[in-house]
């Protein structure tokens, strides 16, 4: 049975994202855009009946998930650094133009990122579904990130087996700013992606790449 429907956010363009820079964990501002895209996501996300609300605690993604809560004002924002971005070291406020092959020493390691992000995924949402007894409606959760940490995330639970594609689903590479992924999840903690960087509720102009995450 159903326990609980998790909606990942990206957060919304920064002037960085337009520009190609890599932010990593940067702590950059929503762009003029980027406000927008947010209230275009709170908008689409008005009548998810949300129970709990987590970000990373970068101003991108709080701003973000402040505009959609505004929505659901019972609705309190726990911010966590566990969500942040990958931290990328020395690319960090560089443009991806300049980025070389490999990652700078400093910067955090690809598996120790997807282990971070599954790790936060286990700790904090696996209990929301363990803890639903069988009766009332599901949980319906909101979590805003990062579009690295998104799609870590998401391979990190696909490789696991925890988390199968819907069937209809549609795969893509990309996670968008301002996109809503959405995944089911069942009593046992297993559970489907449903949709994956969905910006069907956007109707502005959005960035197609996204220099923190290596091709």
């Amino acid at each position: 049975m159903l326990a609980a429907r998790v909606y990942i956010v990206r957060h919304g363009e920064t002037d960085e994202n337009r520009l190609g820079i890599m932010q990593g964990q940067l702590d950059t501002n929503l762009n003029a855009i980027g406000i927008e895209q947010a209230q275009l996501t709170a908008d689409a996300l008005e009548m998810v009946p949300f129970t709990k609300a987590f970000s990373s605690d970068l101003k991108r993604a709080v701003k973000t998930a402040e505009m959609i809560l505004k929505r659901h004002p019972h609705v309190e924002l726990e911010q966590d650094p566990e969500l942040r971005e990958r931290n990328l070291g020395d690319w960090q406020g560089r443009k991806s133009t300049e980025r070389g092959f490999r990652a700078p020493a400093n910067a955090e390691p690809v598996g120790e990122f997807t282990g971070r992000a599954v790790r936060w995924w286990k700790e904090r949402i696996i209990p929301c579904t363990t803890a639903w007894d069988g009766h009332g409606e599901p949980a319906h959760i909101l979590v805003v990130s990062h579009g690295g940490l998104i799609g870590r995330l998401i391979v990190g639970l696909l490789e696991s087996g925890r988390v199968e594609w819907a069937t209809g689903s549609v795969l893509t590479t990309k996670c968008f700013n301002a996109s809503i992924s959405v995944l089911e999840l069942q009593a046992h903690g297993g559970g489907e992606m449903v949709s994956y960087s969905d910006t069907t509720h956007l109707n502005v102009d959005f960035v197609e790449s996204n220099a923190d995450v290596q091709e």
